[in-house]
């Protein structure tokens, strides 16, 4: 499995950490797993660690994934906060990847260090 889900229960936040190559089917299994998380303990704050992903997803299947995920927290309504991969063409799918997601009207901001986006998150609203 290339991803694990926790939550940090201090600041309210849902974490996931992304490794290795995933299969865009394991993608989406891992997204439906943490928002269902974030409804059965009613939170709205979600840290995705990328730092370790390579890219495994083809262009469209990247932006009709981050385009979805506005569509998404319409009904479970979240803040996203991503910390970008280490690997150079990962960082800037990923990059494309939050711009299509934000266009879409999902609260989203990605960043190169772990802290500043745990920071982000806290004041978020």
């Amino acid at each position: 499995m290339g991803y694990a889900i926790s939550v940090d229960e201090h600041d309210a936040i849902a974490k996931i950490c992304l490794t290795g190559e995933i299969p865009h089917g394991e993608h989406l299994k891992a997204r439906e797993e943490l928002l269902a998380l974030c409804r059965s303990r009613d939170i709205h704050k979600i840290l995705v660690d990328a730092r370790e992903l390579i890219a495994a997803t083809g262009t469209m299947a990247l932006f009709d994934f981050s385009a979805s995920w506005a569509q998404l927290a319409q009904r479970t309504p979240v803040i996203l906060a991503g910390v970008l991969p280490r690997d150079p063409a990962t960082k800037e799918s990923l990059r494309f990847g939050d711009t299509v997601a934000a266009n879409r009207g999902l609260v989203t901001h990605a960043f190169e260090d772990p802290d500043q986006a745990r920071r982000w998150l806290r004041d978020a609203r």
